[in-house]
């Protein structure tokens, strides 16, 4: 609509006039209907606010016209769009990093306070002195020049201060423990020259406290509760507390009051840096000290790679209060550390330039008395340490409670594991998993129907005391031959406090029931992906007795599968990433031997049943990685990313990516396994909800086994695109056993031929090409003209 409606005054127009124009205007509607009608409201609004003010100035102003209101509301909202348009165009002016630099915001945040260290007026907004107080103008009298008046007394370190402060609120949660106390130090100073009063802490402290006396009060602690909502001033003074130090603890903080040099906070800085505080003495002398310190020459000698004769001249330059014989002690420990990190990556890199898959030894994840219990799985069945320890691990992730969570970094991740039991028929996997699953898993499933009968029991109390009493839905631990459904239903009513562990001796037809497109399992990929990140799912159905909202649930599964049967599975894709969440197994089929059981071996069932049931009942709701993990795990991540974007198809990459938080449900399973069998002391972090910390020994050997299972699964995506590969790995194995000692001699093609079924069996010409192959890849050297072979590794 283009129609004038308002043409410019020459003059000034009377009341009636204008509000008669700004009713022509109300006729269009909004302002975007206006086009170029905008400037003639804009002059209009200006004309209405020239108008002469009649009213006395002892009355209060009159209502404001709402034809003049409406007008203003308009170019209000264009002043807006306005604004954020000129915000847009400047973004990039203003854009910040999305990404927080730990060493970058340390380095500025001491800038900051170096340069205004202890002048508290010019960290604050609107600074004034009492000779030239801040009067504010009436809104009406406001104008341009008013906006850099009040910028000019705010304080000059103000802005960058605030903006710093603001951003270490958020570097707490993700800095990495070995740097917390030197940024809290830093981040706590900052704070008090930007609030020297302290009246942001002392709102902290009274939230804190707020919530302690409403979680007293939920427990019946009711005089304990009123207690922490005293001031500090009415609080009772401890007996052991003199007069002089309670009452410079109930005293207000005033940070200004508190002198001190800026090189006592540099020092303290230092300190902080290096996990100290000064104790007994200034931060200076306690730095020096520090740095003076045997152990501290000595491990920064060890970190830049010393031998042992350079760190012996060291210790025998030591003052004669120094024990010799401890400071080398010590010297051997700062090495083992350091060998200790080297070996994780060591074995990443042997992996990821070799191909080689780390070893996995039982008696590092068991007590060594437990070693005897597993001889039949060993020497009879032929299990190797990798399958038996993959199993029982696999079955204490799955017992731990659907509540608990490990952190590591910014990943959080719930210790809920799939391991796959790669084998042909034959291999005993239903016995592996009678031993180490079915068979243990009575206790905790005794504990699970102790808890039903309980709770029936009070059920049928109240129902005989005339009580209205809900339907009752058992508890189930265990699922062997589950509808999807049933477990939903258990997840919808019980999946906040029980786990659920999925047992099969062969998981083809889960995985059959999943790909049916139709009937009662469509949604089933969708619910088991959640189940295993521990994530919301809500199924809805026609029939709303179906339908069921699971808010939390936990499913872990264990199962035996043939290697021909996974392939299909591998060969349909990986669209929803069901296929990168397992870790898998290899049980080759190796000759048995008949074992007679004996007392120890007799002992297996009910010590891994006590580590189950151990599991089940844990009250830790929270894992942290302790300092040396976290730098583990940051060079594993890294590493694996490597992996990851180096992989030649969109499923090995997923695979690699899943490995980080496969690697951290692992370990919580691992060190739980080590806690309760006394292979390590528990340490704890907090006060009021304290978290497990997890070693970096533990987060290391979970990491082989997540190592393994990769490479094992990596080994079978390869295998779906290129089936030669696993007649590569046959010819290798049947290698080997003919090889035996005769290693120089070789193995015949044609001999080598004969261990293929009839219809499977390869020609010589094949056998030729596939020998080639593993030429080229120093796994075998050719004989006899390329018609023999000798393994070489």
């Amino acid at each position: 609509m283009n129609q004038v409606i308002l043409t410019p005054s020459e003059g000034s127009r009377s009341v009636e006039e204008i509000f008669a124009a700004i009713e022509k205007l109300q006729q269009l509607g909004a302002i975007e209907n206006w086009i170029d009608q905008r400037p003639h409201a804009e002059q209009l609004l200006q004309e209405w606010l020239d108008l002469p003010d009649d009213t006395p100035e002892d009355d209060e102003l009159p209502p404001i016209d709402h034809r003049a209101e409406w007008l203003w509301d308009q170019l209000d909202r264009l002043k807006e769009i306005q604004s954020e348009s000129s915000l847009e165009s400047e973004s990039e002016i203003c854009e910040q990093p999305l990404v927080i630099d730990v060493d970058r915001w340390v380095k500025e945040a001491k800038n900051v306070l170096w340069e205004g260290w202890q002048q508290y007026d010019r960290f604050r907004f609107r600074h004034y002195d009492d000779s030239d107080k801040y009067e504010p103008k009436p809104w009406h009298e406001l104008d341009s020049s008013d906006s850099e008046s009040i910028e000019s007394i705010d304080g000059d370190l103000a802005s960058k201060a605030t903006s710093l402060w603001m951003e270490f609120d958020m570097l707490l949660t993700v800095i990495p423990r070995s740097r917390f106390l030197e940024i809290f130090t830093i981040g706590n100073e900052l704070e008090q020259h930007i609030d020297p009063d302290g009246c942001i802490q002392s709102g902290r402290h009274n939230i804190q406290n707020k919530r302690r006396s409403e979680e007293l009060k939920k427990q019946g602690y009711h005089q304990e509760a009123a207690m922490w909502l005293l001031p500090k001033d009415q609080l009772e003074r401890p007996s052991e507390c003199s007069l002089e130090d309670w009452a410079n603890i109930i005293k207000p903080f005033n940070r200004a009051e508190y002198d001190e040099p800026i090189t006592e906070f540099l020092a303290r800085i230092e300190l902080a840096r290096v996990g100290r505080v000064p104790w007994g003495t200034t931060a200076e002398v306690g730095l020096k000290l520090h740095q003076e310190d045997a152990h501290t020459k000595i491990r920064q000698l060890v970190d830049e790679g010393a031998n042992a004769t350079e760190i012996q001249e060291l210790i025998n330059q030591q003052p004669k209060g120094y024990n010799q014989i401890g400071l080398a002690k010590f010297a051997e420990q700062c090495r083992l550390e350091i060998e200790r990190r080297q070996d994780l990556t060591d074995a990443l890199e042997a992996l990821l330039l070799r191909g080689e898959p780390p070893t996995i030894s039982l008696a590092d994840y068991v007590p060594a008395d437990w070693l005897p219990m597993f001889r039949v799985l060993k020497e009879g069945l032929k299990f190797s340490d990798e399958a038996i320890v993959m199993t029982v691990m696999a079955g204490v992730a799955a017992m731990l409670p659907p509540a608990l969570r490990i952190k590591g970094w910014s990943m959080v991740e719930i210790p809920a594991v799939w391991l796959f039991l790669i084998g042909v028929s034959g291999t005993a996997k239903s016995v592996l998993l009678n031993m180490l699953i079915n068979f243990p898993m009575a206790k905790p499933i005794s504990a699970i129907d102790a808890w039903n009968k309980r709770e029936m029991d009070c059920r049928r109390i109240s129902s005989d005391a005339g009580e209205e009493v809900p339907a009752f839905r058992k508890r189930n631990l265990i699922y062997t031959a589950p509808t999807t459904q049933g477990i939903r239903a258990d997840l919808a009513e019980h999946g906040d406090e029980v786990p659920g562990l999925l047992v099969r001796d062969e998981l083809n037809g889960w995985l059959k029931q999943m790909a049916d497109d139709g009937g009662a399992s469509v949604g089933d990929v969708e619910f088991w992906l959640s189940s295993y990140d521990g994530t919301y799912s809500n199924d809805v159905f026609a029939d709303s007795k179906k339908s069921r909202e699971v808010r939390c649930g936990k499913l872990s599964v264990i199962g035996g599968i043939q290697p021909r049967v996974f392939l299909e599975q591998l060969e349909a894709g990986n669209a929803n990433g069901f296929n990168s969440r397992p870790l898998f197994v290899h049980l080759p089929r190796l000759k048995r031997e008949l074992i007679q059981p004996d007392e120890q071996t007799d002992k297996l069932k009910d010590h891994i049943g006590d580590l189950y049931l151990a599991a089940l009942e844990a009250t830790s709701s929270t894992y942290l990685l302790s300092l040396e993990a976290e730098e583990l795990f940051k060079k594993l991540f890294d590493q694996l990313e490597e992996l990851s974007l180096q992989a030649n198809s969109e499923e090995v990459e997923a695979l690699w990516a899943k490995g980080p938080g496969q690697v951290l449900r692992v370990s919580a399973a691992v060190h739980f396994m080590r806690l309760a069998t006394g292979q390590e002391e528990r340490v704890e972090r907090g006060y009021i909800n304290k978290a497990t910390v997890v070693s970096a020994r533990s987060l290391q050997l979970a990491t082989n086994l997540v190592m393994a299972g990769k490479t094992r699964a990596v080994q079978l995506q390869e295998r779906a695109a290129n089936p030669r590969l696993e007649q590569a790995d046959r010819l290798l194995e049947m290698a080997r056993k003919l090889q035996g000692k005769f290693a120089k001699q070789g193995v015949s093609l044609a001999t080598l031929r004969k261990g293929w079924p009839h219809r499977s069996r390869p020609t010589l010409e094949e056998l030729k090409q596939i020998a080639t192959m593993l030429q080229s890849r120093g796994l075998v050297l050719l004989l006899d003209g390329g018609k023999a072979i000798r393994v070489v590794r």
